[in-house]
């Protein structure tokens, strides 16, 4: 048995497809693999009968069982590509498909190519993909079932050159593409140097126009320092990137630069897992990301691209899926990338919840209540048994499908990863729409509204998908001058459980107030309109402050930046057990963490104690004030609460760190003073201790007198009333 592998010529060697399938057969033929030349030309005025005398001879030399591992588009078209096919199989070949590109997917005017593709994939044994997603993709449009896929991940990008990529942060970005293409470069207006390795003009005074550079001097340009950009022209370059590989990603990180690339980008993955670089939704983030690199971090960045850089530049991927072919064609028992179909039921993984909602613009939202341990979840249309999504991270709970009719049922799988794929350990029960009723209201959740119509919709459908019945929502629109009341009214019409009320711009804190006075249940909770609840907060809440009597309950964060979930407002307190008010401060006191929203409180205390209004820090001046009116608390460590920050970056307290420190000192003052003056005076000697911690903390974060003044005078105060009068 021989295997061989297709190898394009004729093509202008400054082509990616050229290089990309010359790359791949020299690296086949260090392992052994045989080289099948195919000239490129023009075989649509080409005659059957010369066609198939020139494939004749291109594969005269396999015998019966050789296996032929063809690279394609071969750009000679569909009826050469089939015409090649016929005449491996008529020798008995054994045919692998090396998916390069999918020209059907590559511009709108190409989709009618993708029935005629598939039906050739179809005439493989085996399919060589860029990546998770082509494989799904393919599956859900006509691929045979039983049809064997191996993922080849990324591009190698082989290289002799000892490159040492320079380890000082340069704050430019590098991108090897043709303005043309991708358009984004004739809009470069940013104050960060974007360099374009094209022979193409670019008029634009913000790009340096570097021409284009034979393979060696490029690398050679490119490990000078900086970060390399794989970006998209539009939405359509957007989706193939999020299935297809791309060979620039690869030339950066063989260069040693860490690379920049968009959300959904098919190696995501991989670029946060091994640290290679930073993943952006918008150009703005792209270079406020660069403006704001320390050089520690860039350091980290490129110290992760030197280990992971040699598996390219010798050529490991394409190697591995090289050898897998043979293994996978040649055994029974090799499933490289299968996914496992039986489910392994685990007595402490079970989904608890699962949830389906019509969501903004004929969208639907899936929600669900995991327990256990799971790296990822996959949802199937329950219908089709089709996979529509995976998610490679097991503590997400909600999904946006987008443009999926109301009828359509989804199932939830959880799995972990094993040697031989994804061991699926948990199945939910059919999600499915169902109508709404109108209860009584148990718990009121207020969320002020602002200038949010981008994202509040998530915010909506995580708290409409509350396991609690008696819930509703009470939305202030705070003076919005954009299209969020339009989102709100949306939700309004179709859910009784949403309440909606307008005023003049007045800050969170009236808002807040609003939604109070219009409160009906009889506990109050507080959600921000960019945040996540977990499904089940509501009711977890609920119940374990009236089954401990409490006044307030509590839960701890997830503070979700970029991909990473870290833990925020975590106390070391026992679980849905009543403390005293007193115990609940000593916590609080070494724990700093006055936000609102992650807490039910009951409504009487609310409506007695209304926000703090006028104060630049309203969480931090009214949390202390009105917890020390509660008599009991209870908590609960389960994260249920999502205080995200990958949405929206900039908030009114991020404006005030740019305050001048006399601003920032009268600003944290009128917070300390809101607590002190107004709080319990039984808790007086409570709030004066988290008074002086909040001194402490400030006093070691800047380097301004009058915070020593002022924790002098805290320190003198023998009460709140003393600290009241001294004003």
């Amino acid at each position: 048995m021989n295997v061989y592998i297709t190898k394009l010529n004729g093509m202008p060697l400054i082509s990616a497809e050229q290089y990309a399938q010359q790359m791949v057969a020299d690296i086949a033929h260090s392992i052994g693999v045989r080289e099948m030349g195919i000239h490129r030309y023009y075989a649509d005025d080409e005659s059957a009968e010369n066609r198939s005398r020139r494939l004749d001879g291109i594969i005269a030399g396999i015998n019966w069982g050789d296996i032929v591992i063809c690279q394609f588009p071969t750009w000679n078209g569909m009826g050469f590509e089939r015409a090649l096919v016929r005449h491996i199989k008529a020798y008995h070949g054994r045919i692998v498909i090396f998916i390069h590109d999918l020209e059907a997917m590559m511009s709108e005017n190409r989709r009618s190519m993708l029935q005629d593709t598939v039906e050739l994939y179809n005439e493989a044994e085996l399919l060589i993909v860029p990546s998770y997603k082509m494989k799904r993709f393919l599956q859900e449009h006509g691929v045979q079932p039983g049809m064997k896929f191996i993922v080849q991940e990324v591009w190698d990008y082989t290289t002799q050159m000892n490159l040492t990529a320079s380890r000082t942060l340069k704050r430019e970005i590098h991108f090897a593409g043709n303005p043309d293409r991708f358009r984004f470069p004739y809009t470069w207006n940013y104050d960060v140097p974007l360099k374009i390795y094209s022979d193409q003009e670019c008029q634009n005074d913000h790009v340096w126009k570097m021409g284009w550079m034979p393979t060696d001097r490029l690398l050679l340009e490119l490990s000078g320092g900086g970060f390399g950009l794989v970006w998209y022209g539009d939405e359509s370059w957007h989706q193939y990137l999020s299935m297809n590989n791309s060979l620039k990603l690869s030339t950066y990180l063989a260069a040693g630069i860490p690379v920049i690339a968009p959300r959904g980008i098919s190696n995501q993955c991989m670029i946060e897992e091994n640290n290679l670089g930073i993943i952006a939704d918008t150009l703005e983030e792209v270079t406020a990301a660069v403006k704001s690199m320390t050089e520690q971090k860039y350091q980290e960045y490129t110290s992760a691209v030197a280990k992971f850089a040699p598996l390219l530049k010798e050529g490991f991927f394409t190697k591995k899926c090289l050898v897998d072919v043979v293994h996978m064609l040649m055994r029974k028992d090799m499933y490289t990338y299968a996914e496992s179909n039986e489910t392994y039921s685990m007595s402490d993984c079970a989904f608890e919840y699962v949830c389906l909602n019509e969501s903004y613009e004929r969208n639907l939202a899936l929600s669900w209540v995991f327990r256990g341990e799971a790296e990822g979840f996959l949802v199937y249309d329950a219908d089709t048994g089709k996979l529509v999504w995976e998610i490679r991270n097991g503590l997400e709970h909600y999904l946006l499908l987008k443009n999926y009719p109301q009828k359509v049922r989804f199932i939830v799988k959880a799995y972990i990863r094993a040697a031989k794929g994804k061991l699926v350990i948990a199945e939910s029960d059919v999600a499915y729409v169902a109508v709404k009723h109108q209860t009584p209201s148990k718990v009121s959740l207020i969320m002020p509204a602002y200038n949010a119509e981008e994202y509040i919709a998530r915010s909506i459908d995580t708290a409409l998908a509350q396991s609690f019945a008696d819930l509703e929502v009470i939305i202030v629109n705070d003076g919005s001058t954009d299209q969020t009341q339009r989102v709100i009214d949306w939700y309004q019409t179709r859910y009784p459980q949403i309440k909606s009320f307008s005023q003049s711009n007045g800050g969170q804190a009236s808002a807040r107030n609003t939604g109070i006075k219009y409160a009906s249940g009889s506990f109050i909770g507080f959600m921000d309109n960019d945040d996540m609840l977990r499904p089940d907060m509501i009711e977890r809440l609920y119940l374990s402050a009236t089954k401990n009597e409490c006044d307030v309950a509590i839960t701890s964060v997830y503070q979700l930046i970029g991909e990473t979930y870290g833990e925020i407002a975590v106390y070391p307190m026992a679980e849905d057990i009543a403390v005293t008010v007193d115990e609940f401060f000593e916590h609080y006191i070494r724990n700093l963490s006055p936000v609102i929203w992650n807490k039910l409180y009951r409504a009487s205390l609310v409506k007695e104690h209304p926000c703090a209004v006028n104060v630049t820090f309203e969480d931090d001046a009214w949390t202390p004030y009105v917890l020390s009116y509660a008599r009991r608390i209870c908590y609960i460590n389960a994260h249920l609460y999502e205080y995200d920050r990958r949405i929206r970056n900039t908030t009114g307290i991020h404006a005030s760190w740019s305050k001048p420190i006399e601003e920032k000192f009268l600003d944290h003052k009128a917070f300390v003073m809101f607590f002190l003056e107004n709080g319990n005076p039984e808790k007086g000697f409570l709030l004066k201790r988290l008074a002086l911690s909040y001194m402490a903390a400030f006093m070691g974060s800047y380097s301004y007198p009058k915070y020593a003044e002022l924790k002098e005078e805290i320190e003198r105060a023998t009460n709140c009333s003393i600290l009241r009068n001294d004003e």
